[in-house]
């Protein structure tokens, strides 16, 4: 293994984990039911939006930049999640 394949690995391991915490805490928000789920989501937008314009910054870059890229990747994530859902849910032919 590469020097670049164990990066590879770590990063993912940490993105893996990062997206399983920030996952657990909407879950925790939504099932405790006090709080509605379009703030919820709301509230995940803003802190995406405050994070990559904060990084963006610390890094030097444009934030518009980022965010315009950090939009398009929110976008592609979710229509993706999206054809995972509705294809767990659609009956298999021959199963309707």
């Amino acid at each position: 293994m590469t020097d670049d394949e164990a990066e590879g690995r770590d990063l993912g391991r940490q993105m893996d984990a990062a997206t399983d915490a920030i996952r657990a805490a909407a879950l925790r928000l939504l099932q405790g039911g006090g709080v509605d789920s379009q703030l919820v989501i709301l509230a995940a937008a803003r802190v995406t939006g405050e994070l990559g314009a904060s990084a963006a910054l610390a890094d030097g870059m444009d934030p518009e930049a980022i965010l315009g890229d950090l939009a398009d990747f929110v976008r592609h994530v979710g229509r993706e999640h999206a054809k995972t859902l509705q294809a767990e849910t659609l009956p298999v032919a021959g199963n309707a």
